[in-house]
């Protein structure tokens, strides 16, 4: 049997849903959580330990660095929207999002901080 062209887009999304649902809890992050994400823009380091729904015109960025513990989400739009960069471990992150507008940080699955 072949699947539609939305079909196959439902099956995708329905797919990532419930990888991402998996992967992050929505929720309060732990107060034994202190990590902080460094977004690097040139020289510039913009620091992060809040979630940011509008960056207005966003950072151009390519790397970041988290310190500490923690999980953030990083989106080439406002409000989670465009492609999307997932930050779970610790360390330095090469990343290909251009401009980032938006950012959150979620409570993050066991063993994931």
């Amino acid at each position: 049997m072949r699947f539609s062209q939305f079909g196959t887009f439902f099956v995708f999304t329905s797919l990532i849903t419930n990888i991402v649902s998996d992967v992050f809890e929505a929720g309060l992050i732990s107060s034994e959580c202190s990590g902080m994400l460094h977004i690097y823009e040139d020289s510039e380091d913009h620091q992060f330990t809040t979630s940011v729904q509008s960056l207005g015109v966003g950072i151009m960025s390519s790397r970041v660095v988290m310190e500490g513990c923690g999980c953030y989400i990083l989106y080439q739009g406002p409000r989670r929207m465009g492609k999307a960069y997932f930050v779970t471990r610790p360390g330095q992150h090469v990343i290909n999002l251009g401009r980032i507008r938006s950012v959150y940080r979620q409570k993050c699955e066991p063993g994931n901080q």
